[in-house]
């Protein structure tokens, strides 16, 4: 959606909470959007400081994509990119946390 895309370019939100690496898949949050219900990211694959994720939603045709973190000791970076069933139209939401202590 090319009318959007220079509005979300610079929609940034700012958080801070308790989050362990199993914990890693949920910091998508356009996965809570209605247009992707019953999507969620399945078959965490680690290989060193990298995790991977596949894209599932209960209706194939819905959306397709990957997630991936690359973690050390002080900073989180995941990228999320998806596609749309059926079209041509693909988008990708990205990560970035930096590690203040262990979770409490």
């Amino acid at each position: 959606m090319p009318h959007l895309e220079e509005n979300l370019r610079y929609a940034t939100t700012r958080e801070r909470r308790c989050l362990r690496d199993d914990e890693l898949s949920s910091v998508f949050t356009i996965l809570q959007h209605t247009s992707l219900a019953g999507c969620k990211l399945v078959g965490e694959n680690r290989r060193d400081d990298t995790l991977r994720y596949l894209l599932v939603c209960e209706n194939p045709q819905v959306a397709t994509g990957t997630a991936r973190f690359e973690t050390d000791p002080l900073r989180i970076i995941g990228v999320l990119e998806v596609k749309m069933g059926g079209k041509n139209m693909t988008f990708a939401q990205r990560i970035r946390a930096t590690r203040t202590g262990e979770c409490h």
